[in-house]
């Protein structure tokens, strides 16, 4: 296979998962797509000869994939040459180096490895091997500091709510898995198919039987996860509680004025329209949700601004009236003295009391947070490379809030017994236990994660990525958050300034959304499940860790080879003394 055709497999892979997840063709993206989409990358480095080579295509396709995917990034302000450019390279140097993990068996040209006595095939196991290193890619550029889960296969599952359950157990790797696994066998055959053009005789060829084995487990993987997602989908999981908020999707752009006033018009007029909505229909409102940095000036120095501003009514004023609380994104000042601000979900109550705040945590990196900016050559160099030099302070705590709300039998009370009078009250009001991620951190597992361990029963997400002004972006973020509503078996809401203003259930099915890029409010009546561990989390991200432990166990083996005989033997023959 010549370079130039690799080359263009790799290319052409890429097209295609750009293809599978949401993008501006298909808003939902793909599922079908994304089975197939890394097929011409297997091809491509299948019979790759070098490291540097296997790199280079492996990078291609992240390249691509990421350029036509993440495109928006370029409409962050000033910020494309790090939000596009900068995460473009990253990601390609994280595939790359996936590359050499998927070279590395194959590099000495030995068609099998021993452990202990038993002989193994590379070529068995190359499809399986793709596909591991797939899902360490996903991982590593999903993780840490730098961490960018966008552009991964899984998000291909937006419209899929079947093997969507899967999460639950896997988290989205699963699906990663077997939609990498399912484009190897596809390569597989592809290849085969063409040597047959060639050689005749399709069946009985090298490798014929090795990719029968494999066609065979993806079809047992994919039939396992239809089944276990149906199961689920059908499964009976009562709704013990209901909290009736309305959602403002006020669609302003926060970058074409320095002052909030307007935006604030626009989110109480569409407020008061939502809470009108519910005492038609006889019901009280629980809460409003505002989105992300509606407001401007920095809690809690600016209270006595709000008290006053807007003049027409006054933000306080009109929470007063509403007599319901609130949740609006805005700024916190952590340390005055340092110029600390965090963006922040800051809650008010019924009678307009500021009653605290949660501040993101996970910021993104050299937009919201510069790494080194304690330093002062470092500012420098950012002043003059974009005329930005400070950021948002990272939140150091998980805050939750508890608001009221419904229990859904109406027959069934509440006991609230006073230690102090001894008395006993029958309530049918209690209490929802809700974290509030702010904007990408509903796409972090780690963020989520210790929400829900310390009894989260809603997340109730905040975004503002109007910036970016594609439909797609706002899609695609909902396709990686939606994954918490099933890992955790917990109702996901977001409410966001331009899209995706949405409700989904404990099984990641959506309930109620609102179009993107338009002014409106959503009425929501929100399901509150019982609170509940699952596999996903109890463990983690035990499946790609388990994938980091089986590669590095076949590595070390196969680094043996590398080593000399002697060394191998010593290995061997301390194996054999292990009693099982």
């Amino acid at each position: 296979m010549t370079i130039i055709f690799q080359v263009f497999c790799a290319l052409f892979s890429g097209i295609l998962s750009a293809l599978a997840i949401p993008n501006e063709f298909f808003h939902f993206g793909s599922t079908f797509i994304a089975f197939a989409a890394l097929a011409p990358l297997y091809m491509a480095v299948k019979d790759s000869k070098s490291y540097k080579r296997t790199a280079l295509l492996f990078a291609i396709d992240a390249l691509a994939c990421h350029l036509l995917s993440s495109y928006w990034l370029a409409n962050f302000k000033d910020f494309a040459i790090f939000t596009l450019g900068a995460s473009a390279i990253g990601t390609a140097c994280i595939e790359a180096m996936a590359a050499c993990i998927f070279y590395f068996p194959f590099a000495n040209n030995k068609t099998s490895i021993y452990i202990g006595k038993t002989r193994v095939q590379n070529e068995s196991f190359r499809i399986l091997h793709f596909a591991f290193v797939r899902v360490i890619y996903e991982w590593a550029k999903s993780t840490g500091f730098l961490a960018y889960p966008w552009g991964v296969l899984s998000m291909a599952a937006f419209d899929n709510d079947i093997l969507l359950q899967s999460a639950d157990i896997f988290g989205s790797y699963g699906l990663t898995f077997i939609m990498a696994f399912g484009g190897g066998a596809l390569g597989e055959a592809l290849l085969l198919l063409q040597k047959s053009t060639s050689k005749g005789a399709f069946f009985g060829q090298k490798g014929y039987f090795s990719l029968i084995c494999n066609t065979k487990c993806f079809l047992l993987m994919l039939s396992f996860a239809t089944c276990y997602g149906t199961y689920k989908l059908g499964e009976f999981t009562p709704v013990q509680k209901t909290i009736n908020a309305v959602l403002v999707q006020q669609n302003a752009d926060p970058w074409a004025s320095a002052d909030d006033t307007e935006s604030i018009k626009i989110s109480m007029e569409l407020s008061e329209k939502g809470i009108q909505d519910f005492i038609s229909q006889n019901q009280t409102t629980d809460l409003v949700v505002w989105s992300e940095a509606v407001l401007r000036y920095a809690f809690p120095h600016s209270i006595k601004r709000y008290n006053f501003y807007p003049q027409e009514e006054s933000l306080f004023s009109f929470i007063n009236r509403m007599k319901t609380p609130f949740i609006i994104g805005g700024p916190y000042v952590i340390d005055a003295s340092k110029r600390k601000l965090a963006n922040a979900a800051l809650v008010f109550d019924k009678n307009s009391n500021f009653k605290g705040y949660y501040a993101k945590s996970h910021l993104v990196p050299f937009a919201e947070v510069i790494p080194g900016v304690e330093y002062a050559w470092v500012r420098n160099w950012m002043d003059r490379m974009v005329g930005f030099s400070n950021g948002w302070t990272a939140g150091n705590f998980y805050a939750l809030f508890d608001f009221s709300a419904n229990l859904q039998d109406e027959n069934q009370t509440v006991r609230v017994i006073d230690m102090e009078t001894d008395t006993q009250e029958q309530e049918k009001r209690t209490k929802v236990r809700t974290a509030i991620p702010i904007c990408f951190e509903d796409a972090f597992p780690d963020i989520c994660g210790p929400f829900h361990q310390a009894g989260a029963e809603l997340f109730m997400n905040i975004t503002d990525d109007s910036w970016s002004k594609t439909k797609s972006a706002e899609y695609q973020h909902f396709a990686v958050a939606r994954f918490r509503a099933v890992e955790y078996r917990t109702s996901l809401v977001r409410s966001t300034n331009a899209g995706f203003t949405v409700v989904v259930d404990n099984k990641g099915r959506i309930l109620q959304s609102l179009p993107l890029f338009e002014s409106g409010y959503l009425t929501a009546k929100i399901p509150i499940y019982q609170w509940r561990n699952t596999v996903y989390s109890c463990f983690n991200n035990w499946f790609p860790h388990l994938i980091l432990l089986l590669t590095a166990f076949a590595a070390f083996f196969k680094a043996l080879e590398f080593r000399g005989p002697s060394l191998k033997a010593l290995v061997q023959k301390e194996l054999l003394k292990i009693e099982f």
